[in-house]
């Protein structure tokens, strides 16, 4: 990585670019994201919970990060997303105790309840990509690669 510290025409230090950091927060939290995804309802030991649970957390710190650059609709809409994922967490989730053939308890899927999360999952992550590509926040253009904050 390369040094991150702005400098002026005279040669004095001017700050950080704080869109620098901010863009190696969103791939960091995106890398995760994508490695949850793999087997998104298996159960992280590491964070003790769930890969889905994971997902949704690191969409909202995704969200949080670019937000201030947001209108007022555009939280709005966020808002419901994570408020429907929330409400898909607490009150149906996909991993449930359930009584098996032998009557004992133990954690099964419904198939229903994942379908919802998948789906509010994958509508919010796309709904937070679409913004970080509106304001900035996504990949250079592919016309103009110097407008990355980052050299890759």
């Amino acid at each position: 990585m390369e040094n991150n510290i702005n400098t002026t025409a005279t040669g004095s230090q001017a700050g950080f670019n704080q869109a620098y950091y901010q863009q190696i927060r969103l791939n960091e939290i995106f890398t995760l994201i994508d490695r949850c995804f793999i087997n998104p309802l298996a159960f992280n030991l590491l964070f003790q919970t769930y890969h889905y649970n994971i997902i949704a957390n690191n969409l909202v710190s995704a969200y949080k990060t670019i937000s201030a650059k947001l209108t007022v609709e555009e939280k709005v809409i966020m808002d419901k997303y994570g408020e429907d994922i929330d409400d898909c967490l607490y009150n149906n989730p996909p991993k449930k105790n359930i009584q098996n053939e032998y009557g004992k308890m133990c954690k099964g899927v419904s198939q229903n309840s994942w379908r919802i999360l998948k789906k509010l999952l994958l509508n919010y992550r796309g709904a937070v990509e679409m913004l970080m590509d509106r304001y900035g926040f996504g990949n250079p253009s592919k016309k103009d690669p110097t407008k990355s904050s980052i050299n890759f």
